[in-house]
């Protein structure tokens, strides 16, 4: 199958525009470490894709490493779906789950971990992240 330049360019303006977003933390953003925070994600999963559920969890300190370490919300349904797109939208209250030694305070990063039906309905997974810092 043979695709023209113009098309792989089109696919790629298309690929950057439809991608996944974390809208609510915005990166850099002051959490308190003791409060929910409001995560929302929007899917833009298009064609034959499928978002399913989302799972959300918060990184240790970073003398552990920048890997997810507490879990705050495991496989959340989509709450909405876009008018324009259709595709699902995620909107929840995440509580902050310390694992290391009881602390969340400190820079952090909250990872949206997706699954979805791929092109021809294969299982997949896509994580995503966004920094932020727990005081």
């Amino acid at each position: 199958m043979k695709i023209s330049l113009s098309a792989a360019i089109l696919f790629s303006a298309m690929t950057m525009v439809l991608g996944a977003e974390i809208l609510s933390p915005t990166p850099g953003q002051v959490l308190k470490a003791n409060e929910s925070f409001n995560l929302t994600y929007a899917s833009h999963r298009f064609a034959k894709e499928r978002s399913v559920k989302i799972s959300v969890a918060t990184s240790g300190p970073a003398s552990i490493g920048d890997f997810p370490a507490g879990a705050g919300a495991l496989d959340v349904a989509p709450t909405g779906f876009d008018n324009d797109t259709g595709a699902a939208v995620y909107s929840i209250m995440v509580e902050p789950i310390p694992l290391y030694q009881n602390q969340m305070v400190g820079d952090r990063q909250v990872y949206v971990i997706e699954t979805f039906d791929s092109y021809g309905g294969n299982p997949a997974i896509e994580m995503m992240s966004v920094p932020v810092t727990f005081v």
